[in-house]
């Protein structure tokens, strides 16, 4: 049985990990810390506000059958944003005394927790790394037209931001009607599985040889315009996904990602 704690979000896709992850066998969640997004008026763009509210509808959509199936056994504790990275914080964690530490959606951490507890935080990222760094890394793939570069990437914490080492990874799955909605979700859900298994099979991970690449775009949250959300649509419009699909297995090859073979 592998005692846990989870560091997290509050939306709908935060919950539905928690809860899922909770009901896992072998897994006991000890407690989670669920911080509360603040709410932010970056913009008040029509398109961009469109966009946003179809990406929460879809959201519900997809997780909200996980939220009902499952009882909530996560323990959860709502706490601010920036809360995982406090001295209080710690103090309650070192009480605890679990055997992993799992991040998925929480503020970055930052302190003595990285050292305390190093080789034993695994983070999630929603994207591949060393690739797409930051915000939006499964959105600007498509922006780009690299559907290539979307996948997921569990990794150790460090002190860098999506730099640690990386554990696996997978390319998301792709359908030629998908919408970026769909995609993202799909990409999530089956992400939730994936963890539990590495959450398990913690002892069986494998140290794997970290890819170099000069392909490395970093994005922040402002990079995400109506001009970027506009190329978005474009490529959707054009059915590129149907291009991708034809050539996939060339295009992936290009593209190294770390596996674990058991999984």
């Amino acid at each position: 049985m592998k005692k846990i704690i989870i560091f997290t979000s509050d939306s709908t896709r935060h919950k539905a990990f928690r809860i899922f992850i909770s009901n896992q066998k072998k897994v006991d969640v000890l407690r989670t810390y669920s911080e509360r997004k603040q709410k932010k008026n970056e913009n008040n763009n029509p398109g961009l506000l469109n966009h946003f509210k179809k990406r929460n509808a879809y959201e519900k959509v997809f997780f909200n059958k996980i939220i009902k199936k499952f009882k909530d056994r996560s323990n959860n504790k709502f706490c601010n944003k920036g809360y995982v990275s406090t001295k209080r914080c710690l103090k309650e964690v070192l009480d605890l005394n679990p055997d992993l530490i799992v991040v998925y959606g929480s503020s970055i951490l930052k302190g003595k927790i990285l050292n305390i507890f190093k080789k034993k935080i695994l983070n999630v990222h929603l994207g591949l790394s060393p690739y797409y760094r930051g915000s939006g890394t499964n959105v600007f793939p498509f922006v780009n037209n690299e559907p290539e570069f979307a996948g997921v990437t569990f990794m150790y914490i460090n002190k860098e931001i999506d730099a640690g080492e990386v554990i696996h990874q997978f390319r998301s799955e792709l359908d030629k009607d998908d919408n970026i909605h769909k995609i993202g979700n799909k990409m999530i859900i089956r992400m939730f599985s994936c963890y539990s298994k590495l959450i398990v099979g913690l002892d069986k991970i494998e140290r794997k040889k970290q890819i170099k690449s000069k392909i490395n775009h970093y994005y922040k949250r402002k990079d995400f315009d109506q001009n970027k959300l506009n190329i978005l649509n474009k490529n959707f419009k054009k059915n590129f996904l149907k291009n991708y699909l034809i050539k996939k297995k060339f295009r992936d090859k290009k593209v190294k990602i770390i596996q674990q073979s058991w999984l």
